[in-house]
């Protein structure tokens, strides 16, 4: 442990140093509630919404697995599905820029807080560079992800960059519709410095995913214990840094 003369010492050099959570560098030290420049008519829209982003994530290996079991039944219609989900997984989406907008009615249903002012994405355009933001927490349904889309296109629009998912994902029929919606991509480094250097994009990552979502079974299985969804009321917590 660190003597008191240590800790005190430290808490004098935190309070000398310039933090960066201030107005005058774009991101306020208080939390600010976001306000929807696109709202739904009902809450049940929203609701909807949030329903057909967190079953994507099921949906997909529902769909790919499927002919596997209606073979037994039905081989043509097993057939048609196998197809079917051929052309899902491989045809080229889009982004799709109004998608952004339509993920702001997802504000009023989880009460969104965010700590970034307008003079952020001055300071973005000032600066002319690339830069990694890093969101936090991922939680293994990435509803964050969805609330980032719409937050950047609504303040930092001219920080809207490229996202980066596991390739897993990007097979998935539905859940590879909705995240290339917006613009998100492979996580192989290529494809990263193809779209950063050549394409002049920042880079978005939620660090986490795969890697919880396996711990979390593994743990579950092997020990039973309770899996728990974290509240989405929590501040996004920007980190920039000058990408090479």
């Amino acid at each position: 442990m660190c003597a008191p003369s240590n800790i005190n010492q430290r808490r004098r050099q935190v309070k000398e140093k310039k933090l960066a959570a201030t107005k005058e560098h774009g991101l306020s030290p208080t939390l600010i509630k976001a306000h929807a420049d696109y709202q739904s008519s009902s809450p049940y829209i929203a609701w909807m919404f949030v329903t057909l982003c967190t079953a994507s994530f099921y949906i997909g290996p529902a769909l790919l697995f499927s002919p596997i079991f209606i073979y037994y039944f039905h081989p043509q219609a097993a057939a048609f599905m196998f197809c079917t989900n051929i052309f899902l997984a491989l045809h080229p989406v889009s982004p799709w820029l109004k998608f952004r907008r339509y993920c702001q009615i997802l504000y009023s249903i989880f009460n969104f807080h965010h700590n970034m002012t307008p003079k952020l994405n001055a300071i973005a355009k000032k600066e002319q560079r690339l830069s990694i933001v890093a969101m936090h927490p991922h939680a293994i349904i990435p509803l964050h992800g969805f609330l980032w889309a719409a937050i950047c296109d609504q303040l930092l629009p001219s920080m809207y960059g490229y996202g980066a998912t596991t390739d897993g994902a990007l097979i998935l029929p539905v859940l590879r519709h909705l995240l290339q919606y917006m613009s998100v991509g492979s996580t192989k480094k290529q494809k990263i410095l193809n779209q950063m250097q050549v394409h002049g994009q920042n880079l978005f990552i939620l660090p986490g995913g795969v890697a919880e979502v396996s711990t979390c079974m593994l743990l579950y299985m092997l020990g039973g214990i309770a899996l728990t969804m974290l509240p989405i009321d929590l501040d996004i917590l920007i980190s920039s840094s000058e990408a090479n």
